[in-house]
């Protein structure tokens, strides 16, 4: 211990200064690592699916066109597809049913051309709504 004191002799004592300083960068850390665990938080993806505009289509339409997945033996809705809107909006208009009329797994599916729906149960909003809602208002004035 003796060299490391001779090596650290020319900081001088541990004084009024040196205690003031040490103090206050302990105390500047507890807010940054704070911030640093908010991004557990903020980054979480919350349940979502493809969001469906307002167009016409009968409550049993809407409540079909997002396809259902089984994931982990639970089923969901799926995350990144839909049912094609065009023909469903069709299929509506001649007045059929899905899964009565209409076989649901031959319909031809497209990606979520409209952006997603986000669930709300557990976060009013994260990093990932945020940045999608204006990733969207971007797409529509370009």
């Amino acid at each position: 211990m003796n060299d490391y004191d001779k090596i650290t002799a020319f900081l001088g004592q541990w004084g009024r200064f040196q205690q003031i300083v040490f103090f206050l960068l302990c105390a500047s850390s507890v807010p940054n690592g704070f911030a640093a665990f908010s991004f557990v938080f903020l980054t979480d993806i919350p349940s979502h699916h493809c969001l469906v505009p307002e167009v016409n289509l009968t409550q049993d339409w809407r409540n079909a066109i997002i396809p259902i997945e089984v994931v982990h033996g639970k089923q969901r809705l799926k995350r990144c597809s839909r049912y094609r809107l065009d023909v469903v909006r069709n299929l509506s208009a001649q007045g059929l049913f899905p899964d009565r009329d209409v076989n649901l797994t031959d319909l031809e599916q497209e990606s979520c051309v409209n952006g997603w729906s986000y669930s709300r149960d557990i976060y009013q909003s994260t990093i990932v709504s945020e940045v999608s809602v204006y990733m969207m208002m971007m797409m529509h004035f370009i």
